[in-house]
């Protein structure tokens, strides 16, 4: 079920960065799509720390 989240927030980073140069607002929407790639990273990491200290 994390997969799918995963998957969501990466190919939709991927999309917001690559569509940003042709929106009305550039800027936000490469940064935002930076953050989604960002949190695509993170949460798997974040998840198995916490399933360790288990």
């Amino acid at each position: 079920m994390l997969f799918v989240v995963y998957l969501i927030l990466l190919v939709g980073g991927m999309a917001l960065v690559g569509l940003s140069f042709a929106l009305p607002l550039p800027a936000l929407m490469f940064v935002l799509g930076v953050l989604c790639i960002a949190a695509a990273v993170a949460v798997p990491i974040t998840a198995s720390a916490f399933e360790q200290r288990r």
